[in-house]
């Protein structure tokens, strides 16, 4: 058994933006980028992709009027509903709306989880997508993890470990303080969520986007894997495989857009690039995971 799936984050879609924004975002050619991503990602022909928040810029940051914002959710449920394969999704925190800091519109045009779901995506492989903006984004960009998701998601992984599954927790702000040189940029209660996820052997691996960066670190016997942003240096997004043999294989697939990459890294010091870009190891890497060949092997 086999899985191959790709993983595309913070996309940051704003239709007409007056300007680029901070770096490496380019929000001018945000639908250029979103509508370049669609047909490589189809020739990678996976059995699902899953879309790691961020797909607009709501918020509080960009200050959209409602009707822009409105606008922005159709043009980009239009592109990503060219994508072949099933799609999944969670909420970030610039997928709200500017007024209320309310997924209400959003929830219009995609399916986002309103605390936890679980979803089977391939044999003894489920997602358990969440949702951590029960407060507004307005106030919590970084959102929190309750006392309500632990339960559903320790209750989530007690079942897949009765089953032999995998799961895959996909969530937007990143969950280890201590590999977070910036103050804030990880979920609020990430000491909960680390002691669940250390608790529950069935968890696998957690994808997150957030912070622009590729990513990788094995925490104990599981992974945290961060992903670049797909609007900005270096312009792309991961492809994945999970083996049998409870090997993860990844490798971040840059747009065929290398003028516009450009114009992204010309925006940024060497240094900066190389954060959002990640080491070799970051971007393309062949890691066991434990947990994985316990579950599958």
């Amino acid at each position: 058994m086999s899985v191959h799936f790709v993983f595309v984050t913070d996309s940051h879609h704003y239709p007409e933006a007056p300007q680029d924004y901070g770096a490496p975002k380019m929000l001018t050619r945000s639908h250029q980028i979103m509508s370049a991503a669609i047909p490589q990602i189809n020739a990678l022909q996976p059995q699902f992709v899953v879309h790691g928040g961020d797909l607009l810029c709501g918020g509080g940051s960009f200050d959209l009027p409602f009707s822009t914002y409105c606008r922005s959710i159709a043009e980009t449920a239009a592109v990503f509903g060219q994508l072949e394969a099933p799609v999944h999704y969670i909420p970030g925190n610039h997928d709200c709306d500017a007024q209320e800091g309310s997924f209400a519109e959003l929830a219009r045009h995609f399916p986002i989880p309103q605390l936890l779901d679980i979803v089977p995506v391939a044999p003894r492989l489920r997602l358990a997508l969440a949702n951590v903006y029960l407060q507004s984004p307005l106030d919590h960009p970084q959102g929190h993890w309750t006392s309500q998701h632990d339960r559903a998601l320790r209750q989530a992984a007690d079942q897949a470990q009765e089953e032999k599954c995998a799961l895959l927790l996909v969530i937007h702000p990143w969950v280890l303080p201590t590999y977070e040189p910036a103050p804030g940029g990880f979920v609020g209660n990430a000491a909960g969520l680390l002691e669940t996820i250390v608790q529950c052997p069935a968890i696998a691996a957690v994808f997150t986007g957030h912070r622009h960066t590729n990513r990788i670190r094995v925490h104990r016997d599981f992974l945290v894997v961060d992903t670049a942003c797909l609007v900005g240096y270096p312009l792309g997004f991961r492809q994945i495989w999970l083996g049998q043999d409870g090997y993860f294989k990844t490798r971040f697939q840059s747009l065929d857009l290398p003028a516009l990459r450009q114009e992204s890294f010309d925006r940024s010091t060497a240094q900066a690039n190389q954060v959002w870009a990640g080491e070799v190891h970051d971007r393309d890497s062949e890691i066991l995971i434990p947990r994985l060949q316990a579950l599958w092997a």
